[in-house]
């Protein structure tokens, strides 16, 4: 008759093995013995209570000769495979020998494993400081500048900015301070000692968990966009009757009416290639989101490669407040430069400001080189404020963006 089995959760790491260890001997005095270890998951056989030992070795199954494992047999020590590459064992002989009796076994199955392991999570460190110092134009743990530069994403965002975000590198410097500490350890005689796995179990679990909710959440929360048409089904696009950004209908009629009608008519494979889109938004932090973008693109020599014709993209932020606006402009102007190609330093922004009567924030920002050319193709960049709304329009093509500040001042 089979016995009955019991699953449990398991929240340790290759980096909490001897936390693991006491864990499953702990278990095994209530009756619950190890059957198979999977990825965060433990199978118990429930049989009667035992003192039992466990050894986990952070080394592939596959390095392992069967002389190494008749060894362990001979010793009292039978093989349980683990998840990944670990291996388990165990004994019921309270005389049984440890698996290494000297240091040098115990390097090869533990510290090159280990000082692996290691490297790579400092890597994995170290690029998620370089993608918050990308995303944040330089890493700060300012919670109110986490904040003002999510304003514009979905709620499990910004918790994920400000609650996420940290708990995810206390849980990776948590996770180094224990490899310095194992591999320090590796050199004394105790080097399976520990205790104190019961704290170690529910702090990992209530790190694991909320970052996984956090994740799921972030995923399932979806920002809600309405009146999205692109390349090439533009119907909902050209329905839109928004009045409070200027639609490129307003900042360029002529061009507007010939594309109009490309749109209209618009089929795959045929002629320029168009994209037009139209978003509505809205976040906790900007009750009101618009944007409208614009490009037109064609193809050249190969017919693999294409080259933007025309570009226009104009978004609207209104939020909650005026401090809101403010702060956030500052992160959302430098991503906007960031994308575009023009090339100014993303420190130099406000030497591109200009006065314009009742807007509190104004700044043009074209490549110097072309700043003379008023009648070629560029990129321009113009960003307006007045109180709690924030303008920000892109653009590549003939027309000087600045003499059109007035059109965009209107709706502000």
């Amino acid at each position: 008759m089979d016995k009955k089995t019991k699953l449990k959760y398991d929240p340790f790491g290759i980096v909490d093995m001897f936390y693991k260890q006491n864990w499953l001997e702990y278990q095994a005095r209530k009756g619950l013995l190890l059957a198979n270890d999977n990825l965060l998951t433990c199978r118990f056989t429930v049989d009667e209570p035992r003192d039992r030992r466990y050894r986990i070795l952070p080394y592939k199954h596959s390095k392992t000769t069967q002389e190494e494992l008749d060894l362990y047999a001979s010793c009292g020590w039978h093989l349980i495979y683990g998840y990944g590459s670990v291996m388990i064992f165990y004994t019921d002989d309270p005389d049984a020998p440890e698996p290494f009796t000297d240091v040098q076994s115990q390097h090869k199955y533990y510290r090159k494993s280990l000082i692996t392991n290691f490297i790579t999570m400092a890597i994995l460190l170290a690029d998620v400081f370089f993608i918050i110092s990308r995303s944040l134009q330089g890493f700060t743990l300012s919670p109110s500048e986490l904040l003002y530069s999510s304003a514009d994403q979905p709620l499990s965002s910004v918790v994920m900015s400000l609650i996420g975000l940290p708990l995810a590198l206390l849980y990776w410097f948590q996770y180094m301070f224990t490899y310095i500490s194992i591999l320090n350890k590796n050199r004394k005689k105790d080097y399976y000692g520990t205790s104190g796995f019961r704290l170690k179990y529910y702090t990992n679990a209530t790190l694991f968990i909320t970052l996984t909710v956090l994740l799921l959440w972030s995923i399932v929360d979806i920002p809600r966009t309405v009146d999205v048409s692109s390349s090439g089904d533009f119907t909902e696009a050209l329905k839109y009757k928004g009045n409070e950004i200027v639609r490129f209908s307003e900042f360029d009629p002529d061009t507007w009416r010939t594309l109009y009608k490309k749109i209209e008519y618009y089929h795959d494979g045929k002629g320029d290639m168009i994209t037009f889109d139209v978003n509505q938004d809205k976040t906790l932090m900007m009750p009101r989101m618009v944007s409208e973008e614009l490009e037109v693109d064609r193809d050249i020599k190969n017919d693999e490669d294409t080259v933007t014709d025309l570009y226009y993209r104009v978004n609207l932020y209104k939020a909650k407040s005026s401090k809101i606006a403010t702060e956030f402009m500052k992160y959302n102007s430098k991503n906007a430069l960031e994308e575009s190609d023009i090339k100014v330093s993303k420190k130099s922004i406000d030497k591109f400001r200009f006065d314009y009567k009742d807007l509190d924030y104004a700044a043009y920002i074209v490549d110097e080189k072309k700043a003379n050319d008023t009648t070629a193709k560029r990129d321009q960049l113009l960003l307006l404020r007045k109180g709690n709304k924030y303008v920000s329009v892109s653009y590549y093509g003939p027309i000087d963006l600045k003499s059109k500040v007035g059109l965009f001042a209107e709706k502000m």
